[in-house]
């Protein structure tokens, strides 16, 4: 398999545009009905209704991405430098972020719950007790970190066998053929709608790692597709050439969704998991938008600009930064009398601005502060080099596509 580092302006595109999608999100948060670490007083539907629509594929697209830069990151390494490579680019901002950046969230939520009363400096001797919920020592936003280290480590050989000649030739076997025939990649929704089907009744503590069976099930195929994809042009090229069908299909689908499910027309939503239609059109609805958003990133998003350059080295900082400041403005602004418009917009630009004065300031300049938070140091001459367009696909399907390490 080819693992020639051509950077992929496509995928750092779908990589920045999915975590900043993440940071919209979670300022949207604290001002739905849904529960969350702070709560506005106000809510706004508009927002919620914006908000579900997006919750059926903004975290499956970081999980296909993901499993893109799985296959590159594993590249021609020992399975041993891998797992080093991993822990250190994975579970070392994990576990400064549970120490450091999600304390304060914690904080701020036990204030306005009033389930503490005092500075956080008197709270910091008990940040570190007990299991979140019930306990303080929580992962919060970081959950996607400990998932894919984890579904990194249990999936490696089958990583392993993908780079494998045997593998490599299989895979390019069936890439030639599904590329051949575009609709049997609408196969890829069978497994997904299965997994929660099955899974989500015996699922409890979601985000939670133990116990979260359909969360990791779907979270490992996403994996795996992402991985299957992206190292085709051959199937890249198919969902360039659907991208207009997927969208058709997912807006179809999601209203769909929304009229007979979301809607309660058909019973309670807390009861959708246990219907098989529904699984089925959830995940055909989720399978249609990662392909179309695919899709058009392949056609459109071929240009490497400053900005692109810039926001691919950010964006893991700014992941693992954005809560801690989104949480600290949505609790000040919980008390201030504004429309909740105005404060959905203070609290995006604010954890942006705030983020980015940190990263710029601090993260990004100080050397021993970039491990923590998954970067190299800058005197590392390992990264990738940066070419422009998008490779044309080349003879074979063997070419594997370079995107940043998560």
């Amino acid at each position: 398999m080819n693992t020639a580092p051509d950077r992929r302006a496509d995928i750092d595109w779908l990589r920045v545009c999915a975590f900043a999608l993440l940071i919209l999100y979670h300022a949207g948060m604290a001002y739905n009905s849904w529960p969350w670490h702070v709560k506005d007083p106000e809510v706004a539907p508009w927002l919620e209704a914006g908000m579900r629509f997006v919750n059926r594929w903004r975290m499956p697209l970081v999980f296909l991405v993901s499993g893109a830069a799985i296959m590159l990151a594993l590249g021609r390494r020992t399975s041993g430098a891998f797992v080093r490579d991993r822990l250190q680019r994975l579970a070392l901002p994990l576990a400064f972020g549970m120490l450091v950046i999600v304390p304060p969230q914690v904080y701020l939520e036990r204030l306005q719950r009033g389930q503490f009363a005092g500075s956080f400096l008197d709270f910091l001797p008990q940040a570190y007790t007990g299991a979140y919920p019930t306990g303080n020592l929580s992962w919060h936003h970081l959950w996607f970190l400990a998932y894919v280290l984890v579904l990194t480590l249990v999936l490696l050989p089958f990583f392993l066998w993908m780079r494998s000649p045997a593998g490599a030739a299989r895979l390019d076997a069936l890439s030639r053929r599904a590329a051949a025939h575009g609709a049997s990649l609408w196969l890829l929704a069978l497994p997904l709608a299965a997994a929660q089907f099955w899974l989500t009744p015996i699922t409890s503590n979601r985000n939670a790692l133990v116990g979260d069976w359909y969360g990791l099930a779907s979270a490992a195929l996403l994996l795996l597709y992402g991985a299957l994809l992206f190292r085709s042009p051959l199937l890249l090229q198919a969902l360039a050439r659907q991208r207009w069908l997927a969208l058709l299909v997912g807006m179809l689908a999601y209203a769909t969704l929304q009229a007979f499910f979301f809607s309660g027309l058909l019973g309670p939503m807390s009861g959708n998991a246990a219907r098989l239609d529904y699984c089925l059109l959830a995940s055909l609805n989720m399978v249609a938008w990662l392909f179309a958003i695919t899709g058009f990133s392949v056609t459109h998003l071929t240009q490497r600009t400053a900005f692109l350059a810039y926001a691919t080295e950010a964006v893991y900082p700014f992941y693992i930064l954005h809560q801690t400041v989104t949480v600290i403005v949505a609790y000040h602004l919980a008390t201030v009398d504004l429309p909740v418009a105005v404060k959905f917009a203070l609290t995006t630009v604010a954890t942006f601005a705030g983020t980015c004065l940190i990263y710029e300031a601090l993260i990004r300049r100080v050397d021993l502060l970039r491990p923590l938070f998954g970067l190299k140091m800058r005197g590392d001459k390992t990264t990738f080099p940066r070419r422009g367009k998008v490779p044309e696909g080349r003879k074979g399907d063997n070419a594997t596509p370079s995107v940043s390490h998560l």
